[in-house]
């Protein structure tokens, strides 16, 4: 009976080899298994958290239309001053935004809401209560023709008080040209404005949704003319520019080179 003979170290080696490999092998389709699995509930999750989004974004506009149309019809009686709202106070972030990402300051921000409710009560009180209509009526029987109307009366205190504010604001944005194109901006703004409020009798639900109205367009422009002045967008955009990391570089590569001109002024003497 003849022995076997024992595998020569080639022969082991193959054999060490082969089972290495077929190891490894087993260890990468266990990975790529596990790998194709977890790829899979990524997958489901973000699928999951895409709709969650989109049913949040839908929700949140939901909200947003449906509560300024619902405020509207449910305060004032109509739809059309929820639309209102709605747009104006959508194009007052907009523009409050605009005026953050170039550098307006949260002090003006605030600033400007501050205001624009101050004057949305304040005028909510003037047209509610009929205090600015009674005011004008009253001064329209002490006065001489042609102001001895009610509307007459309305009309100049607008144009007036609106020459005067306008006046105000455009002088702190532009200085004397902009005091004297203020006079003019205001009165013709502030004649329209002057009927609204004193030619005629309100009622509260309209009067509360015209002031509302009113500070929607007043607050981005007074937060416009409280920013202006110190306003410097080339200083905002220019922490985005890594001038540090810049300037260490340049003269590091100074550096080099003078060390690089030392050097072969040396080799040269040699």
């Amino acid at each position: 009976m003849s022995e076997e003979r024992a595998p020569g170290l080639g022969a082991q080696f193959g054999r060490t080899r082969a089972a290495f490999v077929g190891l490894f092998q087993a260890h990468l389709d266990l990975l790529k298994t596990e790998l194709g699995e977890i790829i899979g509930q990524i997958k489901l999750i973000s699928a999951q958290a895409g709709c969650a989004l989109v049913l949040l974004m839908m929700t949140g506009t939901l909200l947003y239309v449906g509560g300024f149309l619902f405020e509207g019809e449910w305060l004032f009686g109509s739809i059309g001053w929820g639309l209102g709202h709605g747009v104006l106070f959508g194009l007052a972030m907009i523009v409050m935004l605009a005026l953050a990402i170039v550098g307006a300051s949260r002090r003006a921000a605030l600033g400007s809401l501050l205001l624009a409710v101050l004057a949305t009560i304040g005028l909510a009180w003037l047209c509610g209560s009929n205090v600015a209509y009674n005011a004008a009526n009253n001064a329209a029987g002490q006065l001489a023709f042609p102001l001895n109307g009610t509307v007459a009366v309305a009309l100049v205190a607008g144009a007036v008080l609106g020459a005067i504010l306008f006046a105000l604001m455009l002088g702190r944005v532009a200085g004397r040209g902009g005091f004297i194109g203020g006079l003019l901006v205001g009165a013709i703004v502030g004649l329209p404005l002057g009927f609204l409020i004193a030619a005629a009798p309100w009622t509260w639900p309209p009067a509360v949704g015209f002031a509302i109205t009113f500070g929607l367009i007043a607050w981005p422009i007074l937060d416009a003319v409280m920013a202006l002045p110190g306003l410097d967008p080339a200083e905002r955009f220019a922490k985005l520019y890594p001038r540090r990391s810049i300037d260490a570089a340049n003269e590091t590569r100074a550096w080099l080179e003078e060390q690089w001109q030392t050097r072969r002024s040396k080799l040269g003497g040699r």
